[in-house]
């Protein structure tokens, strides 16, 4: 009993107590006093640079994580960019391969003759360069319709003609090969005469007139004598002259050929027995060569 009653007046006395602090912060807060002002703002002065100086390792730790991560986003980016512009890099080279093509393709369907006919269009395999023979090889065969002895050609002109055909790839005689023989005339000065290969880069030009007097600069194309190359293809240009010999430039550059065309040839019978020599004579008495009529011993 007198637990209870020494309990109940130690909370009267603590609510008493409570009360009073209450109306006392009432009072002092509607007082506004100028003590209680200057006293707040000497607080606020001398905590603040304690504060601040609290408060600076942890800004600075807050500004390297920020800086960690701008620099770990930044490399992120930096490697994104660096694989799309690869990747741009080789659509870009792809693009202007694909165009490259088009354009030589392009090139090489516009050829259009009265008798011969592009009965293949394919693309190079291999080129061979060595010393004793000029040649390449395509991929198209007989199951094509390639045969031996047909014309092939470029974008540029005359690329040589085939010498060996398989079922699905054929070899072709270069005009620079030393066995390459082909009619031709000069288109300024309408002399004819024969473009040999030299195993090098340039065909030399023989059996040509001695009266001719041909121009630097001058292009050469086929005459159509022999049967085996139509008439009107181009060979190549006169580029130099050496004690009265002349030299040609092939204008279908062998090493950067992608594609060529074959044709059909006009006169099959004439190329059964075609060994990569263009034909001169058509029988042991006559010659034709443009610019000279038929003739007989």
């Amino acid at each position: 009993m007198f637990f209870t009653k020494n309990k109940l007046y130690t909370n009267k006395i603590f609510n008493s107590l409570l009360i009073a602090i209450c109306l006392i912060l009432i009072l002092v807060g509607k007082l506004d006093l100028v003590a209680l002002r200057n006293l707040s703002s000497f607080l606020t002065d001398f905590l603040s640079p304690i504060s601040s100086f609290v408060n600076k390792p942890a800004l600075e730790l807050e500004n390297v994580i920020n800086d960690v991560k701008s620099a770990t986003f930044l490399r992120n980016e930096n490697l994104k960019l660096k694989s799309e512009n690869r990747r741009l890099k080789i659509l870009e080279s792809k693009l202007t391969n694909s165009e490259s093509e088009l354009i030589e393709l392009k090139k090489l369907l516009n050829f259009k003759f009265d008798k011969n006919k592009i009965i293949f269009t394919g693309r190079v395999l291999n080129i061979s360069g060595g010393t004793f023979a000029k040649t390449m090889v395509v991929n198209g065969g007989s199951v094509d319709g390639i045969k031996k002895g047909q014309p092939v050609i470029s974008s540029l002109g005359l690329v040589g003609s085939i010498i060996n055909v398989g079922p699905s790839s054929s070899r072709v005689l270069l005009t620079i090969d030393l066995n390459s023989m082909v009619p031709s005339y000069l288109t300024q000065s309408g002399w004819p005469a024969i473009a040999q290969g030299e195993n090098g880069k340039l065909l030399k030009l023989r059996f040509l007139s001695s009266e001719a007097n041909p121009i630097l600069g001058e292009i050469i194309e086929t005459s159509g004598h022999g049967g085996i190359f139509p008439s009107g293809l181009t060979i190549g240009k006169i580029i130099s002259v050496t004690n009265g010999k002349y030299f040609v430039q092939p204008l279908p550059n062998p090493q950067r050929l992608r594609f060529v065309s074959i044709l059909s040839n006009s006169n099959e019978s004439q190329i059964k027995n075609y060994s990569g020599f263009a034909p001169l004579q058509e029988k042991e008495d006559t010659i034709n060569l443009k610019g000279f009529n038929k003739f007989s011993n």
